[in-house]
């Protein structure tokens, strides 16, 4: 068992005990039988890796690969917001009749911004400041635009 599967084991363990049921609120997931499939959350997990002693994979249950890489290279190689893109059919519920989620994801890293250096969108920024000046504290992205969130079928989750 890895590091990174006991860190695991321990959230899910803190989440159960300790977290917030959204059972009072609709939500869109729904089991087989179409009843509500509720979550339960906690907010502010932080998880550190020493990775100097593992890689932090966890390994407890099965990860489809393939498909995982698939979406991170959508999103961030692509630069797109269209599930046709996509060899996976998991955004296939969001997507409008043309295949787009809107301006969600991939589209926002690919919006070109202008700055001294040149134009850039924000994947192409960030590997200008890792190659130019890589002690930087500044280097970032985010994919969660305010302006954009009401033409976006489905907001972004996370940023990275």
């Amino acid at each position: 068992m890895s590091i990174a599967d006991k860190i695991f084991i321990e959230n899910c363990r803190d989440i159960l005990e300790n977290g917030i049921w959204d059972t009072d609120y609709p939500v869109r997931p729904k089991w087989e039988d179409g009843t509500p499939a509720h979550t339960v959350k906690k907010f502010c997990l932080v998880n550190r890796y020493d990775l100097t002693k593992e890689f932090p994979i966890i390994t407890l249950r099965k990860t489809n690969y393939k498909a995982a890489i698939d979406e991170l290279l959508w999103i961030w190689q692509k630069k797109s917001n269209n599930v046709n893109d996509l060899g996976s059919h998991i955004w296939d519920s969001w997507a409008d009749e043309s295949g787009s989620i809107g301006k969600a994801y991939g589209y926002q890293l690919g919006i070109k911004h202008k700055y001294k250096e040149g134009e850039f969108d924000q994947v192409d920024r960030i590997i200008y400041d890792l190659k130019n000046n890589p002690t930087s504290r500044r280097i970032m992205s985010n994919i969660y635009n305010h302006a954009d969130l009401n033409e976006m079928n489905l907001y972004p989750a996370r940023t990275a």
